[in-house]
């Protein structure tokens, strides 16, 4: 049960909406199971590694990384 309340002076055309809706809330949060969902900063840092895959993949990134030439130092143990 939520207990804190907002109290507002002054009423405007909204008021009643966000009245209804925070009710409305507050009535059927256990219902809706909000706790369930997942971790939306999961779900932005996925967004950003697809998001940076896409711009690596892009073909001018491609061209441009196959033209880098990486040295490799091999030990052979004799």
């Amino acid at each position: 049960m939520v207990k804190n309340k907002v109290v507002i002076k002054e009423r405007d055309a909204w008021t009643d909406l966000v009245n209804f809706i925070g009710e409305m809330l507050a009535k059927y949060t256990e219902a809706m199971e909000l706790d369930q969902l997942p971790n939306p900063a999961c779900y932005l840092r996925m967004k950003r590694i697809k998001q940076l895959y896409k711009e690596l993949y892009k073909t001018e990134n491609i061209e441009k990384f196959r033209s880098i030439i990486i040295p490799i130092e091999r030990n052979v143990a004799a």
